[in-house]
């Protein structure tokens, strides 16, 4: 995707799939997030990445399942529900699973996605994101096993 599209690649260590996206956040709310309660975690499980697009609005390609696991959407709700109820603003967007591999590139006719990747859910992570000209900065702020 990278070379057909000549954007920019999405270093390996900053690929993730982001399950809420929450926001800037102060002292108190991150004391909260660190502490998520039982019934958010599912046990793990596995998801296929096996089809890729191109979202031209964003400049964007992505890669994503093509069925998305029970496990996976049942993490969502339940991580969406709790922060919800806390008083987290989540984005009105509805959930749409997929790692972003490359940003800022032109928008093309995308091959056949032959290479499924079979990736191994086993931990959900709190990570802070900034941005910078050189592309975005995660640092994982907290880090829990699934079931």
């Amino acid at each position: 995707m990278h070379r057909l599209t000549r954007g920019r690649r999405i270093p390996e260590e900053n690929l993730h799939l982001t399950l809420a996206f929450i926001g800037a956040v102060g002292d108190e709310d991150l004391k909260q997030l660190l502490h998520p309660p039982e019934e958010v975690f599912t046990p793990a499980f596995e998801v296929t990445l096996d089809i890729w697009g191109w979202w031209a609005r964003k400049g964007v390609g992505w890669a994503g399942p093509a069925v998305v696991p029970a496990a996976l959407r049942q993490l969502v709700d339940n991580l969406q529900t709790w922060l919800g109820a806390a008083g987290f603003d989540l984005e009105p967007r509805g959930f749409a699973a997929h790692v972003t591999l490359v940003r800022h590139g032109a928008p093309v006719v995308l091959p056949e996605f032959t290479a499924p990747i079979h990736w191994h859910v086993r931990e959900l992570l709190l990570v802070n994101s900034s941005l910078a000209p050189e592309g975005a900065r995660y640092d994982v702020l907290g880090k829990w096993l699934l079931r």
